[in-house]
């Protein structure tokens, strides 16, 4: 295999597959049209690239092993893809064209994400949410024929069960992370429960355990601190915060924001790196108030991660690597909302008052608790052979319930998962990001995000694209192992 050809040609392929999926997520075209673009690059992809280049990273010297495992499971991850793009057509078709009634009125599914969100009215509500999972109770059976294909490839490939591969191509200790997970979940669950029961109250007048699925983006989409975050101010808090770091975005012309406002457009906030770093494109589709602004700003993080990474890094370390790395930016700014003296400064927020810090703390620990329960649940069904197990949407929604305190949705089961673990990069995210904001406090100040040097700091960091994953960024910065220590004292704090 000539690995600077095969490196050529999964960039071309990168930048296609990304600029084809930025296209249809933003709006602009209906169809997600990957099969040409597989079809196009499936040398790339084929059994025997695969293991060929498998069996070069199993004798790689120390020099050559991370660049050729990150090539690896870029190649696993699109063999697997490539098996199951006719079904994701299919899908991505059936949802961008669905739309559902309720009552006299007609809503595309995506629009329904974000009505649920800002409809105040509990029964349209239960309409909105009952007519969503209708759409994708009707796709389970094809999830699960994508399921099993992915499984199926894994074993054709090497062997081995898909959870096993995982690991070996990730490095993540599964067993270890689940029994942190479960360990957090019990230390944090009085603080979570007393919050919930205030802002179930608050917000949507119901007790702690009438809380139903289609409460959720209504609850945190936070309307009584709508006042604090002003639409027509929303890109310019983000500029002039940017500012303090000593990143203009006005001259970043590289790092493109669609906030453009189009029927198809998915309500989902997304960073799409189509060429790193001199074509990135943060989408987002604004449904007002504190939503946008945390959206906004994390994926503002991805943006700036890609838009500073340095050109001269290789294929791997521009596009590829630990994806815990990229989310940690995310939330580094995105959690400038828990940072009071930020809130002070450009939210207007009076000194002293803990109120909206506490409701993000709150909604910090739900995204939280929930992945860690999603990741817990898809340990199981990952570990299965038969995805029709009629338990699974059951142990599902008993594992969210348990979790959450909140009436979930079976039918979810499988829209609600990704292929690959991918909810450990969030999970590794949040852990690394409560180290790294500790760092940038305690070097530069409470308000280190209106540093110059700060800015510096960073940039630093994100030059090196994903040369580095979270372990080894830690134990550069500071030589501690990743763990939930931090995260549990910063609830307990409150």
């Amino acid at each position: 295999m000539d690995l600077t050809q095969y490196r050529e040609r999964a960039l071309e392929f990168q930048t296609e597959l990304c600029r084809e999926k930025y296209a249809h997520h933003a709006g602009l075209k209906d169809e997600l049209a990957v099969e040409p673009i597989y079809r196009k690059y499936q040398d790339l992809f084929t059994d025997a690239a695969v293991r060929e280049l498998y069996e070069l990273h199993r004798t790689a010297p120390l020099d050559d092993e991370k660049p050729l495992r990150y090539l690896v499971r870029f190649a696993v991850d699109h063999a697997q893809n490539s098996t199951v793009f006719n079904e994701d057509q299919e899908l991505a078709r059936d949802l961008s064209g669905a739309t559902l009634t309720v009552g006299s009125s007609r809503v595309s599914f995506h629009e329904a994400a974000i009505r649920l969100a800002n409809v105040n009215d509990r029964a349209e509500r239960e309409a909105l949410s009952r007519a969503r999972a209708s759409v994708i109770s009707r796709q389970n059976q094809l999830r699960i024929t994508r399921l099993e294909k992915i499984h199926q490839k894994a074993r054709t490939l090497f062997g081995k069960p898909f959870p096993d591969l995982y690991q070996e191509m990730t490095g993540v200790n599964l067993a270890a992370l689940k029994t942190q997970l479960e360990n957090f979940l019990v230390a944090s669950e009085s603080y979570y429960s007393s919050r919930l029961e205030r802002y179930a109250g608050r917000i949507l007048q119901e007790g702690c355990g009438t809380v139903h699925a289609c409460d959720v983006n209504f609850l945190f989409r936070g309307h009584p601190y709508d006042g604090l975050f002003p639409q027509d101010r929303l890109l310019s808090l983000l500029k002039r915060t940017l500012m303090g770091l000593g990143v203009d975005l006005k001259k970043q012309t590289n790092v493109v924001i669609d906030s453009a406002e189009r029927p198809n457009k998915s309500s989902l906030a997304h960073c799409f790196p189509v060429r790193v770093p001199d074509e990135v494109y943060l989408v987002l589709r604004p449904q007002g108030g504190m939503w946008d602004f945390l959206v906004l700003f994390h994926e503002a993080g991805h943006a700036l991660h890609h838009g500073f990474s340095s050109a001269g890094e290789s294929f791997e370390f521009r596009f590829l690597g630990d994806p815990a790395v990229g989310e940690t930016y995310g939330f580094l700014f995105e959690y400038l909302t828990l940072n009071e003296d930020w809130l002070q400064d450009f939210l207007k927020v009076s000194p002293g008052s803990t109120e909206f810090p506490d409701f993000a703390q709150f909604r910090k620990l739900y995204l939280l608790r929930r992945t860690a329960a999603r990741f817990l649940f898809e340990l199981i069904l990952h570990s299965r052979s038969n995805f029709s197990g009629t338990d699974l949407p059951t142990l599902y929604a008993a594992g969210l319930n348990k979790a959450l305190h909140v009436q979930s949705e079976p039918e979810m089961y499988l829209f609600d998962v990704e292929d690959a673990f991918g909810g450990t990069r969030f999970l590794r995210a949040w852990i690394f990001e409560a180290e790294l904001r500790q760092i940038l406090i305690d070097r530069f100040g409470a308000r280190w995000y209106s540093r110059p040097a700060a800015g510096d700091f960073l940039r630093e960091m994100w030059r090196f694209g994903f040369r580095y994953d979270c372990e080894e960024l830690a134990a550069r910065i500071r030589n501690f192992g990743l763990n939930l220590d931090p995260i549990t004292r910063e609830v307990q704090r409150r």
